[in-house]
């Protein structure tokens, strides 16, 4: 079965404010396969601190515009995992609100 990543982004001194909206997204969305920890620096790609939460294929259509509407403001990252991920980190991917540069050369 294909999932998708979402990453949720956010600054550093937004991390209580991503708590929250971590714990909204947790309780709200149960078919989440995933909720990752709050990470306070960036990471991989990633050019800010985020969490990453997994999306089942499935529920992809239902769980995104949900999502859109939970995230605050906050950048969100949604890409499919497949083996090429520099594919899925953008030609594959979507974005909720204002897309964010990635590190593309680590993937």
């Amino acid at each position: 079965m294909q999932t998708f990543h979402g990453h949720i982004y956010f600054l550093e001194n937004e991390i209580d404010r991503a708590a929250i909206i971590r714990e909204n997204i947790a309780q709200a969305l149960p078919k989440l396969t995933y909720v990752g920890r709050l990470i306070a620096k960036p990471v991989g790609p990633h050019s800010k601190p985020m969490f990453e939460i997994h999306i089942p294929a499935s529920e992809i259509e239902k769980i995104t515009p949900v999502l859109d509407e939970m995230r605050q403001g906050l950048s969100v990252l949604i890409h499919p995992v497949q083996e090429n991920e520099l594919e899925a980190h953008t030609v594959g991917a979507r974005w909720l609100g204002e897309a964010l540069p990635l590190d593309l050369k680590v993937l």
